[in-house]
C-alpha cells in the first residue's frame, strides 16, 4: 500500500495536466506581451504622439505644409495669414530689401511633413581619424540639437551625396528636442521635394528613391561622383533599430 505522502504526491502529479501546462504558458506570453507593449509605447510615445498627431490635425498640417511650400518659394509668409476684417495693408518695396529671404542658421525644410529643422553640420576630425567611438557620441551629441550632416559627405551644391539623419524615436530623458523629428519621414514619396538650406543658399532636392536597409549597410554613405544627391535616414519601424528607412533625392535647384 502507499503512504499517505505518496498519494499526496501522486494526486499533486497528475492535477498538473499537459492543458495545464498549456495555459500557464499562454497566460505567460499574453502578461510579457503587454509589459513589453506598454514599456515599448511607454518609452516611444513622444514618436508616436507626433504620428497621431500628424494624422488627426490634417487642417494644422495642412496650414504648415502652405506656410513652409510658400517660405521656399521666397514669398512672404504673412500674406498667408488672414487680414482682420476692416484693415487696410499696405507694404512698401525697397529695392535692396527685394531678396530672397533665406534662413540665417543651417536647416532642413520638408513641407510635406511640416517640418523646419536645424541642420548640424559636424567636423571631420573623427572620421580622419578614425575614431568611431567618438564619432557616435559626436553624432548622438548634433542629434540634440536637430539633425546632422553626416561628417565627411558632401556639402549641399557639391558633387556627392548629402547625408542627413535624424532620430525616429529615442529615449525620453534625453535632453534633445528633436527626438521623434523623422517619425513621419516614412510619409514621403517619390516625386515629393524638400529643401536645404546651408551657408545662406536654398538646395531644392527632388525624391527618386524610397527603401529600406541593414543597420549595418555602408553603401548609403557612398559619394558619386558624377551627380548631387540627398540622402536622409531614420531608425525603422519607429522606437526600433532593426532597419534604416532611406529616402534618396536627386538635385534640381
Amino acid at each position: 500500500m502507499q503512504s499517505v505522502y505518496e498519494q499526496e504526491r501522486a494526486v499533486t502529479y497528475e492535477e498538473v495536466t499537459m492543458s495545464d501546462r498549456i495555459w500557464q504558458m499562454i497566460r505567460f506570453l499574453v502578461v510579457t506581451g503587454m509589459i513589453f507593449a506598454v514599456s515599448f509605447f511607454a518609452l516611444n510615445y513622444q514618436a508616436y504622439t507626433s504620428i497621431l498627431g500628424n494624422l488627426l490635425n490634417a487642417e494644422g498640417h495642412a496650414e504648415a505644409k502652405q506656410v513652409l511650400e510658400a517660405s521656399a518659394a521666397d514669398i512672404d509668409p504673412e500674406l498667408l495669414l488672414p487680414v482682420i476684417e476692416g484693415e487696410v495693408e499696405t507694404q512698401k518695396s525697397y529695392a535692396w530689401l527685394d531678396q530672397p529671404v533665406v534662413p540665417t542658421d543651417n536647416r532642413l525644410v520638408i513641407p510635406k511633413l511640416g517640418k523646419s529643422v536645424p541642420l548640424v553640420n559636424m567636423s571631420t576630425e573623427n572620421i580622419e581619424g578614425e575614431n568611431w567611438s567618438e564619432l557616435e557620441k559626436q553624432i548622438q551629441s548634433g542629434l540634440q540639437q536637430g539633425v546632422v550632416h553626416y561628417p565627411g559627405t558632401a556639402e549641399p551644391g557639391q558633387v556627392g551625396n548629402v547625408f542627413i539623419t535624424g532620430h525616429s524615436s529615442y529615449y525620453p530623458w534625453d535632453p534633445g528636442q528633436f527626438k521623434d523629428v523623422f517619425a513621419v519621414l516614412g510619409q514621403l514619396e517619390i516625386g515629393d521635394e524638400y529643401y536645404v538650406y546651408f551657408n545662406q543658399r536654398k538646395y531644392t532636392y527632388k525624391i527618386r528613391e524610397k527603401y529600406e536597409v541593414q543597420p549595418d549597410n555602408v553603401n548609403v554613405l557612398q559619394q558619386p561622383h558624377d551627380r548631387k544627391v540627398s540622402t536622409l535616414m531614420t531608425c525603422t519601424p519607429v522606437g526600433t533599430t532593426l532597419r534604416r528607412l532611406i529616402i534618396r533625392a536627386d538635385d534640381v535647384s
